[in-house]
């Protein structure tokens, strides 16, 4: 993708060389692409062209428009006035047979995407949807989550391809003790995320086509590599594996938040575009339950981090579009709405929930920002604050990353 770096020029080179071989030829292979929706129709040629250059291709087997938001990108796709629609475009592109396929990927709300969806110019769609929850999508729409968006995939005949599903998914790659110890002796926790896509349409009714495995070395392919050939060898025996896996979560579920808090816990709880304070209440709550549940701390702890960061850079004396700008809206709209500021009452952003459960919301929400929060500099002669004592169910079983996605970034 144009937004990963130096991706498309290091792909292209590799690309070459293997072609050169002649052991593989272009056609044996399915390549995607991503570039974002561009302000004019002359940037979007621009960065294709680019693409394509970069990658020493011809065509482009799937092109993704990538991180397809908010709604205003529904409008640099179709109602771009005189800088000319987007869709048009790639529609160009196609004729020319420089484009094969065309999707999108998206962070966006189950609305949005699906207002993407029902335009019918695309044939599949980069989504995040996991067992363990949607990602920014967790906790909205009545499936809360993407669920009903997969449905409306196979309604439609388009390709569901299942993106970040060791780490949007529940960073599988560094399970908790207690996660761990629930999917095994059948599997480990990477195993059980891929098997239950690739068993999807026998257990929640829809296919699942493609699954993402981001490997950063040829190691970290063999789980997901290993998931699928077993599946493919014996599905029978994969399903069963991967049921009474599930059947052993949705019971640690219930044990941990009761039947009743899991029917209702996202009932009238807002996102933050629809919070008065910005406040992303969805995955807040997504983040207590996950905690709670399956020991997933390092998990709600990115999770959480990132909207620590839109806090430390939100202004107050400037109103949410402003901000939104400041922030930039092409990094909003992948990492969407603020942590709660504990000091703040949040009840009138909370009228929505049933009476119930107000109280549990905001205990949770204190609970979350009690584990996940980052732990500020430490200043000299600053009264030390007593160590969270975290129970070992919690605690990473193991840690399967050997270095940062950006070397050249902190750590988060």
């Amino acid at each position: 993708a144009k937004g990963y770096g130096c991706s498309e020029l290091q792909l292209g080179v590799a690309l070459k060389q293997l072609f050169d071989t002649g052991l593989v030829k272009r056609e044996d292979l399915i390549i995607q692409t991503k570039i974002p929706a561009c302000a004019t129709a002359k940037e979007l040629r621009e960065f294709l062209d680019g693409s394509l250059k970069r990658l020493k291709l011809d065509y482009i087997d799937l092109f993704s428009f990538h991180g397809l938001n908010m709604l205003s990108h529904y409008d640099l796709l179709f109602n771009n006035g005189e800088n000319g629609n987007n869709i048009d475009v790639i529609h160009e592109y196609v004729k020319a047979g420089k484009i094969k396929h065309v999707g999108f990927s998206t962070h966006g709300p189950e609305d949005t995407i699906r207002k993407f969806i029902e335009t019918d110019e695309f044939e599949y769609v980069n989504l995040h949807y996991h067992y363990f929850g949607s990602y920014t999508t967790s906790g909205v729409g009545k499936s809360a989550g993407n669920l009903d968006n997969v449905k409306l995939l196979q309604e439609k005949d388009m390709g569901v391809f299942i993106i970040s599903a060791y780490d949007k998914g529940g960073k599988l790659y560094e399970p908790s003790n207690q996660l761990r110890s629930l999917t095994l002796p059948e599997m480990e926790p990477i195993a059980f995320g891929t098997n239950w896509m690739w068993t999807h349409e026998h257990h929640m009714g829809s296919p699942i086509h493609t699954c993402v495995v981001g490997a950063a070395r040829p190691s970290d392919l063999d789980q997901g590599a290993v998931s699928a050939y077993l599946c493919g060898q014996d599905p029978e025996g994969t399903l069963a594996k991967v049921n009474a896996v599930v059947e052993r979560l949705e019971k640690a579920k219930e044990d941990a938040l009761g039947k009743e808090w899991i029917q209702s816990c996202y009932e009238g709880v807002p996102k933050s575009r629809d919070s008065k304070y910005t406040v992303e209440h969805n995955q807040i709550i997504w983040c207590y339950n996950l905690i709670k549940a399956f020991g997933m701390l390092e998990f709600a702890k990115n999770r959480y981090g990132s909207l620590e960061g839109n806090r430390a850079q939100w202004d107050n004396k400037l109103s949410v579009e402003e901000n939104i700008d400041k922030r930039g809206r092409g990094m909003w709209g992948f990492v969407p709405g603020l942590s709660i500021d504990p000091t703040q009452d949040y009840s009138d952003d909370l009228a929505n929930v049933p009476p119930g459960n107000i109280e549990k919301v905001k205990e949770a929400e204190v609970f979350v920002h009690k584990y996940c929060k980052k732990e500020p500099p430490k200043q000299k002669d600053a009264k030390k604050e007593e160590e969270l004592e975290i129970p070992f169910d919690w605690q990473s079983a193991y840690q399967m990353k050997t270095w940062t996605d950006f070397p050249d970034r902190p750590m988060p």
